[in-house]
This record gives structure tokens, C-alpha cells and sequence, in this order.
């Protein structure tokens, strides 16, 4: 499978599950990849799918990513002291390209991603259970500009598409398989940044600046892509998927019922009342904007009150009225969005009282 780079004298294929990048020139190249990692000149970059199990076997106390990388470039007969190597479980068909102009300059993002183990950067737990992983879900990032990057301007693109992976993820809402929060990236994430150096030297690679912008749009549309086609990981996935991945299962809502002598047929007509209810197009954004305030309430991020100047009625008053605005209106909130275009295992305590009130509604309704 042939992939446009849209450099000149840089040709890109995906062969035998093996992402294959070729430069007629040698390429300036600064990287975390496991194979000749760190600033380099090579005219050869792979990423290599590899084989389900791979490695994984713990008596296989021998096997060596490097060595197998070494083998897969000399089994594309590429010569090892000039081939950056890279490795993911992701599948190859599944990559993602974007590219964009900057001037005269050309810069060429592929990416290839995976969730299977995503992590928030610092938090404790995935130090802790790493060993414990089988299937590693990696996100690996190449960047080639048909520029004359310097040394710092290439650390500088890294930083900055290392921002826009993690805005990435964000967007889509991916949490850390260990404590639920938003995720920044995956335990083995890879990143390549090479250069032709043509031209007259590049310094910066930042936010603030163009050649850093078109950067960041371009990892952000990549990785997103790339997320979408390995794990159907859509930013509109259902609701389920996304109470699932927050450790919010339906045995855990049932448990919140107050109907503690409910027959099986009795729990089967609740379950499908709970269900009937969060698929409501009013009820479904309510849900996420709590789950949501959880998560800010964990982080601190919301003042404490200073004064208690609204008595509870005036406070359910204000309240009820701004959710008739929102979700009750006469227009849509997905129509007005588009015209103006915790832990894991833990339910937060806005989330919790609102499915209580979700499954006594629901109780009601068979009752």
C-alpha cells in the first residue's frame, strides 16, 4: 500500500504489516524509537506491527525489541546503523496521514495509535501494573518537514506534537485504564521527528508559530484518525461505552436502586426502564456535564462557596430553570451546537445522585 508523503525524494509504503519511509537523501532525524533512537542521520524509518504475543511470553526471557527490529530491516534488506526503528501492536492498515504547507515547506505526519493501555501522565498506578500488561496499545508519531530544522527546533516539534497528541485524546475523551482520568498518551508511545534540511535553518517549532501550528493540526487529525480506524473509537460513541470506560457498569447503576427484594422479571423491566431513560436525547448531556463536574470537583477545580445567600428554594428555582433553557428549550442542543459550531471505579457524588434519581424514576415507572 502506497502512502503520498508529499516530499520530494521521501517515499512511503506499507508492506508485510511494516510501515516503510524512504529518503533519497539522509534525513536529520531526532526520536525515542527503540532502534537507533536519539539524533541521528539515517535515510530509512520502519514501524513494524508486531505479532500478537510477541514478547509477551514471560519465559521467553530472550527476546530483545531491538534484535527484532534489526532483523525485520535486514529482512527489508535496509542497512541497520541507518534505519530508525519503531514497533506497535497497532495494525498497519490502519495508519493515518495528514499533511500541510507551510510556505514552501512541507511537513508529512503519520500515525499509528492504540488505547488498549492508556495512561495519564504521573500517575501511580501505571508504574505499579506495567508488568502486569499482555497487550500494549501504543501511539507512534512520525514527522517529516522538508526543512532545514535546527537541533533546539527539533525538540521543539517534538514538545509541540506531543501537546496535540494529548489534546488529541482529549478530544475523544480517552481515560487511563488505570484511575479513569483523561489519558495523555500510552505506556509505550513513540515519537520521530526527521528533517531533509533543505533550506535556510528553521529555529522554531512552537505553538506560536506557524510551521508549529500546522504541526499540531496535523497530529491532532492523525491521531484521531488513526484511534478511529484501530479501535472505532469515535468522539460521539455511545453512552455506555463511555459510563463502560469510566468503571460505570450497569450492575453498579442497578446496586443504586432502594428496591432491595426486586424478582429477576421485576429487575429485568428496571433494567430496561434505566436503559430507556439514559438514552434520552435530554437526560444523555445532563449525565456526561455531571460526570464531568466530578471529575473537576477531584482535581479542585471548583471554588468553595464563600457565602450562602440563595435559600434552597431559589436554588432549585434557578437550577430547574437553567436546565429547561438548556435541555427542555425549543431548540435542539446538538442543533445549537452545531449553528455556533475519578477514578475509574468510582462514581462522583453529582454522577451518583443523579443516577439514584434516574433509577427511583425508573422504579416508579414499573411500579
Amino acid at each position: 500500500m502506497k502512502l503520498d508523503a508529499k516530499i520530494e525524494n521521501i517515499e512511503a509504503e506499507v508492506k508485510d504489516n511494516i510501515l516503510v519511509i524512504l529518503s533519497k537523501v539522509p534525513l536529520r532525524i531526532l526520536s525515542s524509537a527503540i532502534l537507533n533512537g536519539g539524533l541521528q542521520k539515517a535515510n530509512a524509518i520502519i514501524n513494524v506491527q508486531v505479532p500478537e504475543g510477541c514478547g509477551s511470553n514471560k519465559s521467553d526471557v530472550h527476546w530483545s525489541p531491538e534484535d527484532f527490529l534489526n532483523g525485520e530491516a535486514r529482512r527489508l534488506k535496509l542497512p541497520e546503523k541507518k534505519v530508525i526503528g519503531l514497533m506497535t501492536a497497532a495494525k498497519m492498515k490502519n495508519i493515518a496521514v495528514n499533511s500541510q504547507m507551510c510556505g514552501k515547506t512541507a511537513l508529512t505526519v503519520f500515525a499509528t495509535a492504540g488505547a488498549t493501555v492508556a495512561v495519564t501522565a504521573g500517575e501511580p498506578a501505571a508504574s505499579k501494573n506495567a508488568a502486569k500488561i499482555e497487550r500494549i496499545g501504543t501511539i507512534n508519531i512520525i514527522l517529516i518537514v522538508d526543512g532545514n530544522l535546527t537541533e533546539s527546533c527539533m525538540v521543539e516539534a517534538i514538545k509541540t506534537l506531543t501537546e496535540a497528541k494529548t489534546v488529541a485524546l482529549r478530544e475523544l475523551d480517552i481515560r487511563s485504564q488505570f484511575s479513569g482520568d483523561i489519558a495523555t498518551g500510552t505506556l509505550t508511545d513513540s515519537v520521530v521527528v526527521g528533517c531533509t534540511k533543505k533550506g535556510e535553518p528553521i529555529q522554531y517549532a512552537g505553538t506560536f508559530t506557524l510551521l508549529g501550528e500546522l504541526i499540531a493540526r496535523c497530529v491532532r487529525k492523525a491521531v484521531r484518525e488513526a484511534m478511529y480506524k484501530q479501535e472505532k473509537l469515535a468522539p460521539n460513541r455511545t453512552l455506555a461505552e463511555r459510563l463502560a470506560e469510566r468503571g460505570i457498569t450497569s450492575e453498579l447503576i442497578m446496586s443504586l436502586s432502594s428496591e432491595q427484594n426486586l424478582t429477576s422479571k421485576s429487575l429485568e423491566k428496571l433494567e430496561r426502564q434505566v436503559d430507556l431513560i439514559l438514552s434520552d436525547q435530554k437526560i444523555l448531556p445532563l449525565l456526561l456535564a455531571t460526570l464531568r463536574l466530578d471529575d473537576d470537583l477531584e482535581k479542585g477545580l471548583i471554588p468553595k462557596d464563600r457565602t450562602n445567600n440563595i435559600d434552597n428554594a431559589a436554588f432549585e428555582e434557578i437550577t430547574v430553570a437553567a436546565l429547561k433553557c438548556s435541555l427542555y428549550g425549543e431548540k435542539n442542543l446538538y442543533d445549537c451546537v452545531e449553528k455556533e459550531r475519578t477514578d475509574k471505579n468510582r462514581v462522583g457524588p453529582a454522577t451518583k445522585c443523579l443516577l439514584e434519581a434516574i433509577v427511583k424514576k425508573a422504579c416508579l415507572n414499573i411500579s
